[in-house]
């Protein structure tokens, strides 16, 4: 079994999301309007490219860019499965199989965190998180007064290679 994220393939996402900052394309597992303009943080579920949940302040994100799926699409799109628990935060290069996101410890509670994480971009409030970089140990300290968005994705343990 490789420790390694690899790519794998899942059904296609209802609704797109792009967030000002990284261009990743966030394939959502429902189509979405409501709450983005409420400016209260939300949590909505993610197909592609992790398979998860994003965590969205919109009064942070600077832009979103909503779209329904083109139709006439059919088959599948690419999907990064993780050997590890994992915390994804923007960057402007966005997500790729081997992209250095942070890794959580197993057995984490994601829905602990996930309920932290909103509550400190509601309140603008930091909060550390234990994680590794790179297979280093350390602590993340998140800044919810800026934080624009976050993904927080469960392992998806896989013998495929990378």
């Amino acid at each position: 079994m490789t420790t390694a994220p690899t790519v794998e393939h899942f059904p296609l996402p209802v609704s797109y999301l792009l967030v000002e900052g990284d261009p990743t394309q966030w394939g959502l597992s429902e189509r979405i309007m409501t709450g983005l303009t409420d400016g209260d943080p939300v949590a909505l579920a993610v197909a592609t490219p992790l398979a998860g949940t994003l965590l969205l302040a919109p009064r942070r994100a600077g832009s979103l860019f909503v779209q329904q799926v083109p139709g006439g699409l059919t088959g599948w799109v690419p999907c990064v499965k993780l050997p590890a628990p994992a915390l994804y935060l923007p960057r402007p290069a966005g997500v790729a199989p081997h992209s250095p996101w942070y890794t959580l410890a197993a057995g984490t509670d994601l829905g602990a965190l996930q309920e932290d994480i909103l509550a400190a971009m509601r309140d603008g409030a930091l909060i550390t998180v234990s994680a590794s970089l790179g297979g280093s140990d350390g602590t993340l300290v998140l800044n919810g007064a800026e934080l624009p968005f976050a993904v927080l994705a469960d392992a998806e343990l896989t013998t495929q290679p990378s």
